[in-house]
């Protein structure tokens, strides 16, 4: 990933997390810029996994794991037997 530009960091570190800003409410961080500056930023926060979308225009910051590395949370699988998915007593007379 790439460093920040200054303008991305500023609103990121003011951004709460899991909270749903629009983009009025992103633009109040930086008043002087413009839409299309705006749209910029955003599209840098979110290439660089800072941020996703919420709905159609809204965006939330949400910190998310680059797609490479494994997941904290994943448990190691346990193999698992045909007769242990299907309950072959019930339908006994189905197999007779």
């Amino acid at each position: 990933m790439h460093p920040l530009s200054e303008s991305a960091s500023f609103i990121l570190d003011r951004m709460e997390p899991d909270r749903r800003y629009e983009p009025q409410e992103l633009r109040a961080f930086l008043p002087d810029i413009g839409a299309e500056r705006l749209s910029e930023i955003v599209h840098e926060l979110w290439i660089n996994r800072q941020v996703e979308r919420v709905g159609n225009s809204g965006w939330r910051r949400h910190r998310s794991a680059p797609p490479h590395l494994a997941h904290p949370e994943r448990r190691e699988s346990q193999p698992v037997k045909p007769e242990d998915l299907f309950d072959y007593a019930t339908f006994a007379d189905f197999f007779k």
